[in-house]
């Protein structure tokens, strides 16, 4: 079965150092996906990385985009997340604000707690960085890797 390993990362340089180094031991692209508030900061991770284009979600492109962008930036509409890699299909587009990206958290996996907790960090313009690994033993490697990049702790004092 499938394991899933989350690491939070308060900015862009610490997220893509860790991607790079992720990549660097064996782990594919396929694998790595992100997901943060804001599209520029996913972009140059995205860009930087290669794990994959970055994906707003519907409703987000174009002219209703542009829209949509004005209405947060007044505070009048919800914030939604951006994300890369193969769940961003799954969280792109959730809104962070309400319980959008914890209901898409808790649909890849991640218990309703954590998934709670990871939202919160989203809101925080945090990038959490998810990893898809077929083995377990890989699972030390992983947070080995996103200690030496600084992640932050799950929990938020």
């Amino acid at each position: 079965m499938p394991t899933l390993v989350l690491g939070i990362f308060g900015h862009r340089s610490d997220a893509a150092l860790a991607i790079g180094e992720l990549k660097e031991n064996g782990i594919k692209s396929k694998n790595i996906s992100a997901v943060t508030k804001q599209k520029n900061t996913l972009e140059i991770i995205t860009h930087d990385t290669g794990i994959g284009a970055t994906q707003s979600g519907e409703g987000n492109e174009g002219l209703f985009g542009t829209a949509r962008g004005l209405g947060v930036g007044l505070d009048m509409l919800a914030d939604t997340a951006v994300a890369a890699g193969p769940a961003a299909r799954k969280l792109a587009g959730a809104d962070i604000e309400t319980d959008g990206l914890t209901v898409s958290l808790i649909g890849i996996g991640i218990p309703q707690e954590d998934a709670e907790a990871y939202a919160r960090h989203a809101e925080l313009e945090h990038i959490i960085v998810i990893v898809f690994l077929d083995e377990e033993e890989q699972r030390e490697k992983v947070d080995s890797i996103f200690a030496k990049h600084q992640v932050l702790p799950l929990k938020i004092s």
